[in-house]
């Protein structure tokens, strides 16, 4: 027997008294218990570096835990509370050992998002190591709580919770546990069937085994097959990234690819408007705002994450004592005390990319600048309207600067900036000499060998040498590599480009050598331009002062802009003496494998370019979804729709209603329902009176044939099994 059920407003819950459901009843309970908390174990606990037993005794520590409380507590309100003493005392005696657990396991997921997102986060600080088990088991013991009661009442409120932690540690990629994952919402699945099978009788709820074995296996060789077909880290996918940046930050005049070299069509520049600037004192300018440090043989990506967590106490010291390397050269200036004067800009977004700030060499202002960030390759802000200083100059200034810091090198401040510069020398060695083996094997054959040690202006020598032999500039060049690599296409095959083609060659180029180097996409001042602008007069940059370029690492002073691209080179740039005394003045190729890269065995031209649209597994995996979506709204709205005439039957007149419903009753009777003879008869004659005669019907008639259709209906619900009352209600949609 069971109490009258209860209902909360919002959330239904029933409690019924202690029944009886049978052995095999509770062994589908049972079979949900090790799905939900193997399910668990082996989504989190791989997870976590700290936690070194395995998910297996976790997850069996919780699977009997689970159980303990189904048979200690049941239903019994009293019962499950006292099952909580004896938790509450453990977390009271042990509260110190827990929270240093926790602290740790915190301290592992803070690294995991160092490795996803690039940023600096501050480690706690625990007092004592080898708690971290004490937590696992608080934690462990109050997801069993949860999942007990969620599966003795049926309902999955109580999981909630655990729900929205696994679904956020799947799509945030924190666990990458497919099949951990398949069994865990195969438990899911099962915790409705009990409310479902609460009401019926004994032989059905003995279904309950099978019920949790087609399921999970169902579940399991689903989510295992689709790790063959495709990574399940959606939100990884560089189209998807890609569709948000468009959506977010970009406009559409923009003409620079973003380091996007797949199909690069031409450079389409314009007069529309991108940057609006107001100096103090105008001069030549490079603004950067794309900084790429990855080459992929089809495009320019950030350096990833995960590459840079291993610095995260590097840039955490360097920044703490104010040293950015995008503002090593205005350092360098201070320390040496040359003559340069600060200028300041403030810089207006028209039509740029909003993801990006746009800021100039030599800055003498860190105020714009992440702390939190590792690396310095990215200043991401998504501001309209910002103002910096900076320290005129160009290249051959900054080479002057660095000579006086090789001069004063012993000095104490210099001391202190060397051994700055010194530890964040080593992270730009280390990250931005990396190329492709085509790349390299393109280079190999249109260089000449780089045997020995080389100064920079011998490098930079043969890399405009290999320019003009090999790359025409032009405006419309189309570039359609394909998965192909694109500097091996654009150097043995199209020999035409622009910026982008330029800049892409000679960072690799310097790279090949063993000088490291970045990509970099902004806005270029002109010194025409710049010497014809009234200090304080507004200018505007269109899309015509969109270009690319390269820039290199010079040790002791930092980046600094190397241009390729025939109209943009500067002369006085070329014969700079770099015979400084500070760091090396000649660079030897590094002796390392190359990035491996995935290619055709022949490369051809692609048919079509960048816009064209490509089925990838990403793009079929979201048609699936949204054809998923379709099929659920369509079968939503057919109920919708079912309800809405049987609301519109109960409304009909006494005439219409009685041959309506007893229609309905008919239509259901014809897919198992059944129902009485004599009555079927008799609501049959009724409804056929309704029908061919003219005889008036009462209130009182309707409502016998809508008794009579209800009753059908209950006797299939009571016939049908858990498919054929999904199949009935939600795919025919001919039953409430």
């Amino acid at each position: 027997m069971r109490k009258k059920d209860v209902t909360k407003t919002g959330l239904a819950m029933a409690v019924p008294e202690e029944a009886v459901d049978g052995g095999r009843a509770y062994a589908g309970r049972f079979l949900a218990a090790v799905f939900l908390m193997m399910g668990l174990s082996g989504l989190f606990v791989p997870a976590f570096p700290s936690v070194s037993c395995g998910w297996v005794i976790p997850g069996i520590c919780g699977t009997s835990i689970c159980l303990g409380i189904f048979l200690l507590a049941g239903y019994s309100k009293g019962r499950q509370a006292a099952v909580l003493i004896p938790y509450l005392l453990f977390a009271g005696i042990f509260y110190g050992r827990i929270r240093d657990g926790f602290l740790i396991l915190s301290n592992d997921m803070l690294h995991f998002m160092t490795e996803k997102t690039g940023k600096i986060y501050l480690d706690f600080q625990v007092n004592a190591e080898g708690n971290v088990y004490f937590t696992l088991f608080s934690i462990g013991f109050l997801a069993a709580f949860l999942t007990a009661n969620a599966i003795w009442y049926g309902t999955l409120w109580p999981v909630s919770p655990v729900i929205f932690l696994a679904a956020a540690a799947l799509i945030s990629g924190f666990s990458r546990e497919v099949i951990a994952a398949a069994v865990f919402l195969a438990g899911l699945l099962l915790i409705p069937i009990f409310r479902e099978q609460r009401g019926r009788d004994k032989e059905e709820k003995e279904n309950l085994p099978a019920y949790a074995a087609v399921i999970a296996v169902s579940l399991v060789l689903l989510l295992t097959a689709g790790t063959f077909l495709g990574r399940m880290d959606l939100f990884q996918e560089n189209w998807w990234k890609d569709s948000v940046h468009r959506f977010l930050y970009d406009s559409s005049t923009e003409s620079m690819p973003e380091g996007n070299l797949e199909n690069l069509g031409s450079w389409k520049k314009s007069d529309a408007a991108a940057l609006s600037l107001k100096a103090d004192q105008y001069g030549k300018l490079y603004l950067r705002g794309v900084i790429r440090e990855n080459y992929t043989g089809t495009a320019w990506e950030e350096l990833p994450a995960e590459e840079k967590a291993d610095s995260e106490a590097l840039f955490y010291w360097l920044h703490k004592n104010g040293f950015y390397g995008n503002e090593m050269i205005g350092l360098a200036s201070d320390l040496t005390e040359e003559e340069t004067a600060e200028q300041t800009v403030e810089i207006t977004n028209l039509g740029a990319c909003r993801e990006h700030l746009y800021l100039p060499y030599a800055l003498h202002d860190s105020s714009l600048l992440s702390a939190d960030v590792i690396g310095d390759a990215e200043v991401k802000k998504n501001e309209e309207n910002w103002t910096i200083s900076y320290l005129s100059g160009s290249v051959p200034q900054w080479y002057a600067v660095l000579q006086k810091l090789a001069d004063h090198q012993k000095a104490d401040k210099e001391q202190e900036y060397l051994r700055c510069e010194d530890a964040y020398r080593k992270y730009v060695y280390d990250k931005d000499l990396q190329i492709t083996d085509t790349a390299a094997a393109t280079l190999g054959r249109l260089l000449p060998p780089a045997e020995g040690r080389l100064k920079l202006s011998e490098i930079k020598e043969r890399i405009y040498q290999c320019l003009e032999e090999n790359l025409a500039y032009d405006e419309s060049a189309v570039t359609l590599n394909g998965n192909n690599d694109f500097l091996a296409y654009t150097l043995e095959q199209k020999k035409k480009g622009y910026s982008v083609h330029y800049a892409t060659a000679t960072v690799l180029m310097l790279r090949y050598y063993g000088v490291p180097a970045r990509y970099v996409e902004g806005y270029y001042l002109r010194p025409e331009e710049a010497n014809a602008a009234a200090p304080g007069e507004e200018l505007v940059l269109d899309e015509t002062h969109a270009h690319a370029w390269a820039e290199y690492y010079l040790d002791g002073i930092g980046w600094i802009p190397f241009e390729t691209t025939p109209g943009y080179i500067d002369q006085e740039e070329i014969g700079v003496s770099e015979d400084t005394g500070l760091g090396q003045d000649s660079y030897e190729a590094p002796d390392k494998d190359y990035m491996a890269q995935e290619e055709p065995d022949t490369m051809e031209e692609e048919s079509g370019d960048r816009s064209e649209w490509k089925v990838t597994p990403a793009w079929a995996l979201l048609l699936l979804l949204l054809l998923l979506l379709a099929l659920i709204g369509r079968q939503v709205y057919r109920r919708r729709q079912l309800l809405k005439k049987l609301q519109e039957m109960e409304q009909l007149s006494p005439k219409e209603g009685v041959a309506a419903w007893y229609g309905y009753a008919v239509c259901l009777m014809q897919h198992g329902g059944t129902a009485e003879e004599k009555e079927n008869r008799e609501m049959r004659a009724l409804s056929d009176e309704a029908m061919f005669s003219s005889h008036p019907m009462t209130e009182e008639q309707k409502g016998q044939e809508m008794k009579f259709a209800e009753q059908v209906r209950e006797n299939c619900m009571a016939k049908w099994n858990l498919i054929e009352r999904l199949k009935y209600r939600w795919i025919l949609c001919i039953c409430r």
